[in-house]
């Protein structure tokens, strides 16, 4: 049976560090991420890809799992009173854009994932802040990139992803 949460576990396992930091990976509703931000006690909590909690359809005939990602690619944000200008020149250009980089490529070249249709959409935030319509909102000041994308995971063993 594949469990995407354990797919992409392993798959961003791979990824390579960014301004040297080893990307992290979680999951869950936003009660979870706050509880899971509040409970590191450490800087190195970032840069986080959280993956929204989604349904997803299965198909025994090809032995397959299709869901539609939504990943937040985030960096606690160091240019809180700054404009995007500044920000766009910094934090998303030395970490969040070369990162969301990585990331497709993991999808793209990986062995148990495949891209639907080739295709994804991306909106980059800054100072963003998620709101469940219970103001139980992100608890870090966020810089974001969010990647909505369609995947098809596939039951094949993983294998080493050239970056």
């Amino acid at each position: 049976m594949i469990v995407v949460e354990n797919s992409l576990k392993d798959l961003f396992a791979q990824l390579p560090t960014i301004n040297g930091f080893k990307p992290k990976f979680n999951w869950g509703s936003q009660d979870t991420l706050n509880l899971y931000l509040s409970q590191l006690k450490t800087t190195n909590k970032y840069p986080l890809i959280w993956l929204v909690e989604t349904p997803e359809n299965g198909n025994f005939a090809t032995q397959a799992v299709e869901k539609s990602l939504k990943l937040i690619i985030a960096k606690q944000s160091v240019h809180v009173t700054n404009t995007n200008p500044i920000i766009w020149d910094t934090e998303f250009k030395d970490v969040l854009n070369p990162l969301l980089e990585n990331v497709l490529k993991a999808l793209d070249r990986s062995t148990i994932t495949e891209i639907k249709d080739s295709k994804y959409k991306i909106q980059r935030i800054s100072n963003y802040s998620e709101d469940n319509g219970k103001n139980a909102k992100t608890i870090d000041n966020w810089n974001v990139i969010v990647l909505e994308v369609d995947v098809y995971f596939k039951d094949n063993c993983l294998k080493l992803i050239k970056f």
